[in-house]
């Protein structure tokens, strides 16, 4: 018998399921779970609206034709009725808080990256040993009303890359999401899709808005996360993403995050 066997996703908050938590009726519900890397919860839409969050850990989630990556400073606002999907790319510890559409106001056909204030992140884990039918007048309720206040304060990042709709360029997309070390040139990788690197640049920024080497070096910045979460050092990082250097990694991310790896990694 293995004395170690592999952990299993499991349910950790009151409730016993995701479904559960969006049916009780309270403002705001608390759920959740911890998956091992590599796990997909597949596309499926809450009747709220959700504020995503790992208290450990690097989600990618997919949703309205555009990818998310996750890390565990930052949350992603999925509006309700909106299918997603849900990658761990490292072991992730979700917390989910499920609330009433209309409570925050946000677009209701946009998902948004939002910054998770140090208070929040305190909050949402208290949130989680909160009985599902709480007193609303009473001290739990209190206490997801300072929650709901903290979510309408929260700071928006540009952390999406938008997936091309036409079948070819998907493809391109999803080869360079699989091989971010890879330095094929777009003539390259247009032979393998049977487009030229000419449509390749003209039609690659109608589809997403970011040319194809903007696109890929997006997607490399946002891969760093997850590598940072497993423990890797700024030049791994930087060599498991293709760059020459640590410095040009670090210019890179300069460029996008305004800020250096070392102080968001």
């Amino acid at each position: 018998m293995n004395p170690n066997p592999p952990k299993q996703s499991a349910s950790l908050s009151l409730h016993t399921d995701a479904r559960t938590a969006n049916a009780v009726p309270r403002p705001v519900s608390a759920f959740a779970r911890m998956d091992e890397a590599g796990h997909v919860i597949a596309r499926h839409a809450h009747d709220r609206d959700q504020l995503i969050y790992a208290i450990r850990g690097v989600m990618t989630i997919e949703a309205l034709g555009s990818i998310w990556t996750i890390p565990s400073s930052y949350s992603l606002w999925i509006p309700a009725h909106v299918l997603h999907s849900v990658r761990m790319d490292t072991e992730v510890e979700m917390r989910t808080l499920y609330l009433q559409p209309g409570i925050v106001h946000a677009p209701t056909d946009e998902c948004q990256v939002r910054a998770v204030s140090p208070l929040l992140r305190e909050l949402i884990i208290r949130a989680m040993a909160i009985a599902p039918l709480y007193d609303e007048q009473g001290a739990d309720g209190r206490l997801m009303q300072v929650i709901v206040d903290e979510i309408r304060q929260q700071q928006k990042w540009p952390f999406s890359l938008k997936l091309p709709t036409d079948r070819r360029l998907a493809r391109i997309a999803r080869f360079l999401l699989q091989s971010l070390d890879d330095s094929a040139s777009i003539a390259d990788l247009g032979a393998q899709v049977g487009l030229s690197e000419r449509s390749i640049i003209r039609r690659f920024p109608q589809e997403t808005g970011l040319t194809l080497h903007r696109w890929r070096q997006q997607a490399k910045l946002m891969r760093a996360f997850a590598l940072a979460d497993d423990g890797r050092p700024i030049g791994d990082i930087a060599q498991a993403l293709g760059y020459s250097t640590p410095s040009a990694f670090a210019k890179m991310f300069r460029k996008m995050f305004n800020q250096s790896p070392r102080t968001m990694l």
